[in-house]
């Protein structure tokens, strides 16, 4: 019995989508078997990964410090355009909701900087008064991801994503992506 060429591709493009489908269920059943403290990841519904960095002014942090808080982190440079064009507009919307239970986490990709005290001189003329933790090895910005900046994650009071967004961000977007965590 001889087999068409079409047949042959069919039969293998169903053997694949069946592949895929098995494979997805197994994943989706997995993640229900996953207590949520242990399901860390990177895509929405996934708890964030926890980090402990230095901040600008010397002291430590760690994202679970700010749980309760909807976050938004930033990972971010100074010779990054599209950053210093999202700097005043997280400015102002940190100005207008550190008071209503957010933060914004702005870490700097120190690794990327021609000289460290770049950051300084950044954070006194931009006046930012959030917080700035320093990805001194880029061992946070591998693990989140950051290969394109500045890239934002939107985290719930559970620690759970919510939302990724690659590019600069304005005061609109950030008050909408808040808004929708409520």
């Amino acid at each position: 019995m001889k087999f068409k060429p079409v047949i042959l591709i069919l039969i293998f493009a169903g053997l694949i989508g069946l592949a895929f489908y098995t494979t997805q269920q197994e994943k989706e059943e997995a993640a229900k078997k996953t207590p949520t403290e242990q399901n860390t990841g990177l895509k929405p519904g996934s708890k964030a990964p926890d980090f402990t960095l230095n901040t600008l002014d010397g002291t430590q942090t760690s994202l679970k410090d700010y749980r309760g808080k909807k976050i938004i982190l930033n990972f971010w440079a100074t010779w990054c355009p599209p950053c210093r064009e999202e700097m005043p507009e997280m400015q102002k919307f940190y100005n207008d909701y550190k008071n209503k239970n957010v933060e914004v986490l702005a870490v700097n990709l120190e690794y990327s900087e021609t000289k460290p005290e770049k950051i300084k001189d950044f954070v006194h003329e931009y006046g930012l008064s959030f917080l700035i933790p320093l990805d001194e090895k880029n061992t946070i910005g591998k693990q989140y991801r950051a290969v394109s900046i500045p890239t934002s994650y939107f985290i719930d009071e559970e620690g759970l994503i919510q939302k990724i967004h690659i590019g600069p961000m304005d005061y609109d977007f950030m008050e909408e992506e808040i808004e929708e965590m409520n």
